[in-house]
């Protein structure tokens, strides 16, 4: 709800502000205020589609929920390239130096930010995929190897064809094991259609796939809904439980997601207690948890690994700036200790359809023991 709300307040002075400068260069000859109403309504249509499907229940097409995605990253990118050259002619205004018409101004950056944002769309799409190689601090019986992805969000950009190449990737690293971090679904369990089920069912590992929840999940509808729904597709959702994979010797800790950022982590069992379900202590442990919060949990059970998500690594310039110096991690891998912690940017997407200055991204991990270290 917070995010909603700045999004509102942003919509109501960054559009009030685009609509008169878009007034000055193009409709001068009409009401202005006329003109930043029909703006400020287009510019909310975003917030508009979300409070009538999660407040009303009403069901808005992905088609249009895509295209309320598409004007949100418009208008976003519009306002920083108008603020910019804004900037530019306020200096050359102070020199008494010419500089362009609005006319002139307000159609290169109207250029601009169309590039801008076809640019940021089709770099979205482009999935990258980040190596790691970890030997662990405990033995193993066998070298294994890990595809993991977070941050799905099915709903009007991740269609049942997208998630099918995505799917194709990740059975082409040949991984043994294969983990999905949570946010499988955006907002509605219906998004998550049979077609989506039937693309994830092609997942190809031979000691399983496994997934856990993220707090989207949760927007969407309760755990044993959507673990449901995952089981037609053979995939294990651990909520705050532990399996043991016997064939190479490590156990898995998948945790209940934190249901937003600042969670306090009551609703879900402490790290502690989910550890005493590990029977063998000197194996090694792979935690599987949505929302990074740090690795201090890692570390009081001698974990190995933490994979998480749900940052998408800042998604897009400049709010990826801010995430990266808000996060402990917002995307990468930390070793502190023999305790390996890897945050993922994701595949998916949240809001603006576009990812500037980040990747979509799938992890591929070679997984060393301490006795089988090539």
């Amino acid at each position: 709800m917070g995010i909603i709300l700045l999004i509102l307040l942003q919509n109501i002075v960054f559009g009030s502000y685009i609509a008169f400068r878009l007034y000055q260069a193009f409709f001068s000859k009409y009401n202005m205020w006329l003109v930043i109403i029909i703006f400020l309504i287009l510019s909310s249509t975003f917030l508009i589609a979300r409070v009538l499907v999660r407040t009303f229940g009403l069901h808005v097409p992905n088609s249009i929920v895509f295209a309320t995605h598409l004007i949100l990253a418009f208008t976003n990118y519009l306002f920083m390239y108008l603020i910019a050259t804004d900037i530019i002619r306020l200096i050359f205004k102070l020199f008494n130096a010419p500089f362009l018409s609005h006319t002139v101004q307000l159609s290169i950056v109207l250029l601009l930010t169309l590039i801008t944002t076809i640019y940021g769309y089709i770099n979205s799409h482009d999935t990258k995929i980040t190596e790691y190689n970890i030997t662990l601090k405990k033995d193993l019986k066998e070298n294994f190897k890990i595809a993991a992805f977070s941050d799905l969000h099915i709903g009007a950009d991740m269609s049942h064809k997208r998630l099918g190449k995505e799917v194709s990737i990740i059975n082409n690293l040949k991984p043994d094991i294969i983990f999905i971090i949570g946010d499988i679904i955006d907002h509605n369990i219906e998004d998550l259609t049979q077609a989506h089920l039937d693309e994830l069912k092609k997942l190809n590992a031979p000691l399983g796939v496994y997934a856990v929840m993220g707090n989207h999940d949760y927007y969407s509808a309760d755990a044993a809904a959507i673990k449901n729904l995952l089981a037609q597709a053979d995939i294990n959702m651990l909520i705050d439980n532990v399996t043991y994979i016997s064939e190479k010797g490590f156990y898995i800790i998948g945790r209940d997601s934190l249901r937003h950022t600042n969670d306090d982590g009551s609703k879900r069992q402490n790290i502690q207690a989910l550890y005493e379900k590990v029977e063998d202590k000197t194996k090694p442990v792979i935690i599987l948890d949505h929302v990074p919060k740090g690795i201090e949990d890692g570390k009081k059970i001698n974990a190995d690994i933490q994979i998480s998500g749900h940052t998408h690594d800042g998604q897009t310039f400049p709010l990826n700036l801010l995430v990266r110096k808000i996060s402990y991690l917002a995307h990468g891998m930390f070793l502190d200790d023999g305790f390996y912690y890897i945050v993922s940017s994701g595949i998916g997407l949240w809001g603006p359809p576009v990812r500037i200055g980040t990747n979509a991204e799938i992890i591929f991990i070679n997984v060393y023991g301490r006795n089988t270290n090539p």
